[in-house]
């Protein structure tokens, strides 16, 4: 290895490597190239724009951008008008048959069962 002031250093970790082999074993002695590697921005934030632009195809985030995310909202209200009127609900309640006796709606009916 070349050191500082240009002087070539021994390689420490490659003698020590060499002292631990056995006969008969097959050892490799390298460098671990991830201990000098750094992480790249795709690595760092993966659905960025660095991490998605490798020519693969990639599954859609159905809750990108554009999407609004977190919990389920409905407002039910009308920004441009003109605005429809809201339902009328109509009931008849002629219509409705009665509850046979003895029937849970019976027995709400007459306070003897509490609704849930």
């Amino acid at each position: 290895m070349l050191g500082a002031g240009g002087r070539v250093t021994p390689d420490r970790s490659r003698s020590q490597c060499l002292r631990t082999m056995k006969e008969g074993e097959i050892t490799v002695c390298a460098p671990a190239p991830d201990q000098f590697r750094i992480p790249s921005t795709a690595d760092d934030d993966p659905t960025g724009s660095a991490g998605t632009r490798d020519g693969r195809l990639h599954t859609p985030d159905v809750a990108g951008n554009g999407i609004f995310k977190g919990k389920a909202t409905m407002s039910g209200k009308c920004f441009i008008p003109p605005c429809p009127p809201a339902p009328v609900y109509m009931i008849d309640l002629a219509s409705i048959p009665i509850a046979p006796a003895g029937s849970d709606a019976d027995k709400i009916a007459k306070g003897e069962l509490r609704t849930r």
